[in-house]
């Protein structure tokens, strides 16, 4: 008997599973969309191999359900004669959302608590225990359970939370009409997915307490808009740094309020600092390809600075997917024979070898993908509203339903928040390059393969590079698993510096050394494994933005210059900073003026 409960609960589960993420990933967009239908077909693939396998292995599939069974009795021997108050199962450490005292006091919540994370467990450890499913299907499966398991989390519900029905009785569900209110709102303001707000999205505006640190834009094509920052001292270094954001994000991650800006802090240091401003892309620029952010982007960047500053040599940083792109210009200018405009390159949390994606390898297979560029290629766009959904379920617990409950349940109003703000500022991803990413990159990985990447007519290879690289990246995080950012640094020529902050993604990079919150490793030796690397690394304590920045003047004059010219005629003042891509707003506005401007200095013909 017990046994057919287990199996039919596991059913029950599976098809929760599948109803779940049909209503849940598409939200308001139709059913029938080549997504959701990938999703149900792949689904439904992985469970039936699953299956297949399982059934073949009973006397293991009957050892773990008699083990989740004698454990369950348990639980409910020990609740109901209170005869112990120790856990015969407890939440994963970092787990917040059981902290309420009744689920450990009350034994009515204790039993659902500890019910709830025993199946949990048992489910996705039945998954890792049948042998001979292939690791992605396992991957997959297990990802796409976690997902249901904890949207179906009785923390999820009045009825099942303690707190939820305590603080609904006190307010007579007074909490539950605002949040119902937010609800309508954050709905009307999602795309196919609904987007929690995680943040007061009033409390911030872009120019005003946000991306303030004062600068002018000097150069603007369909692409971007190029930012030169006004220096803060007296004497500035004589070798310019251009910063390449993500296109996925905003730029203005790097530049929030000034307790965390690195812009305002490199100011001070007397690094003459200039940033790029993507362009937020609509049905316009379907078109745009990754190559374009090299050509058509940092290209003409260096182009403009070196035509400003009168140096024919800057340093560049490149943030995530950013530095994917700053990687492929350097190579880029190795396979065009051009001389060294990027004396020095700096990746923060960048993948150039995609083997190894994390939790994001649920989504890389041929079947979604296929489906996702059907749907770029229709819309002319990823919407970017979707994007932050999908790198909020990566950590859903924390990232996603602690703000339904808080919002919608506990009617809470969010708080003010600049990283959040930012983060929930999203931006699209042109189809093409969209698919680029999905496809080339995740999928066949190419961008490490000899001549697997071509961008503006010529084959990149990055270990054609020879310049010296500085590496930082994350150990906690989710997006870019430190290991693969790693693999990326060995694959890549010249002289490699890699460092491993502490913390995740955004707060292990926005890491202002007033804080002294966050430390980091070092390990002058590349060894063949990121495991090796870490076991052998020195700890650290402090922001990494000080070792960078010792880093960073070896490729200096020692001897400091005035301040360079703010634009010159070729490249003059367009407007302050932070220019107008940066307020763009979803759902885009298409009517955008672009000035037309001279690019004599962006030439290519200053080749070696």
């Amino acid at each position: 008997m017990f046994q057919n409960f287990f199996s039919d609960y596991l059913v029950k589960l599976q098809e929760s599973n599948q109803q779940w993420w049909k209503d849940f990933e598409q939200g308001k967009a139709a059913v029938n969309s080549p997504l959701t239908k990938a999703m149900q077909e792949l689904n439904a693939e992985d469970t039936a191999e699953f299956m297949d396998k399982a059934s073949k292995q009973p006397a293991a599939m009957l050892d773990m359900q008699t083990k989740w069974w004698m454990q369950q009795l348990e639980i409910w021997q020990r609740v109901a004669l209170q005869s112990s108050k120790e856990q015969v199962v407890d939440v994963e450490k970092g787990d917040r959302r059981f902290q309420d005292d009744a689920w450990k006091e009350e034994a009515f919540y204790n039993f659902i608590k500890q019910s709830y994370v025993l199946f949990s467990k048992t489910y996705l450890d039945t998954i890792n225990s049948v042998e001979g499913v292939d690791e992605k299907i396992k991957e997959r499966l297990t990802f796409f359970s976690r997902q249901t398991l904890n949207a179906l989390s009785p923390t999820n519900f009045i009825a099942t939370n303690p707190e939820l029905l305590k603080l609904t009785l006190e307010q007579n569900g007074e909490n539950l009409l605002a949040g119902l209110q937010q609800f309508q709102e954050d709905m009307e303001a999602s795309a196919d997915v609904l987007k929690i707000r995680m943040t007061n999205t009033e409390a911030f505006q872009v120019g005003e307490h946000v991306a303030n640190t004062s600068g002018d834009v000097v150069f603007k094509n369909e692409l971007f808009e190029l930012i030169q920052y006004r220096p803060l001292t007296e004497k500035v270094n004589a070798t310019p740094l251009l910063i390449v954001p993500p296109f996925i994000n905003k730029y203005y991650i790097l530049d929030l309020r000034e307790k965390n800006s690195m812009v305002k802090w490199l100011l001070e240091q007397g690094h003459s600092v200039f940033m790029m401003s993507w362009r937020n892309p609509g049905p316009s620029q379907a078109k745009v390809e990754f190559g374009d952010y090299v050509t058509e982007g940092v290209v003409k960047a260096v182009a403009a600075i070196e035509s400003i500053t009168g140096k024919d040599q800057i340093n560049a940083a490149g943030y995530c997917i950013g530095g994917t792109v700053l990687a492929s210009t350097v190579a880029y200018y190795a396979a065009k024979r051009m001389k060294k405009r990027i004396v020095s390159a700096s990746f923060f949390t960048t993948l150039l070898d995609f083997s190894q994606p994390g939790e994001v390898g649920a989504y890389i297979n041929d079947t979604i993908i296929r489906a996702i560029e059907l749907q770029n290629n229709s819309l002319g766009y990823m919407d970017g509203r979707s994007l932050s959904v999908t790198f909020s379920l990566l950590r859903e617990n924390s990232l996603y339903w602690n703000y339904y409950v808080d919002n919608y349940l506990k009617g809470n109003s969010p708080v003010d928040f600049d990283l959040l703000y930012w983060n929930s500022d999203s931006t699209n991803v042109a189809a093409a390059t969209h698919n680029f990413l999905l496809r080339q990159l995740y999928l066949e990985n190419k961008l490490i393969a000899d001549k697997g990447v071509k961008i503006g007519g010529v084959w990149i290879d990055l270990d054609k590079i020879r310049i010296p690289s500085y590496f930082i990246s994350t150990k906690e995080d989710h997006i870019a698993l430190w290991q693969g950012t790693y693999r990326g640094a060995l694959k890549m020529g010249g002289n490699k510096t890699f460092v491993l902050g502490e913390s995740g993604h955004i707060a292990g990079i926005v890491n202002h050394p007033k804080k002294e919150k966050y430390g980091f490793w070092t390990n002058s030796t590349l060894d063949e494994s990121a495991e090796e690397w870490i076991n052998n690394a020195d700890h650290h304590k402090g922001s990494w933005w000080l070792h960078w920045n010792e880093w960073l003047a070896q490729y200096i004059p020692e001897e400091q210059v005035d301040p360079f010219p703010v634009g010159n005629d070729d490249y003059p003042v367009l407007g302050a900073a932070p220019g107008e891509y940066v307020a763009q707003t979803l759902p885009i506005i298409e009517s955008i003026d672009v000035n037309e401007q001279t690019e004599s200095g962006a030439s290519e013909s200053q080749t070696a």
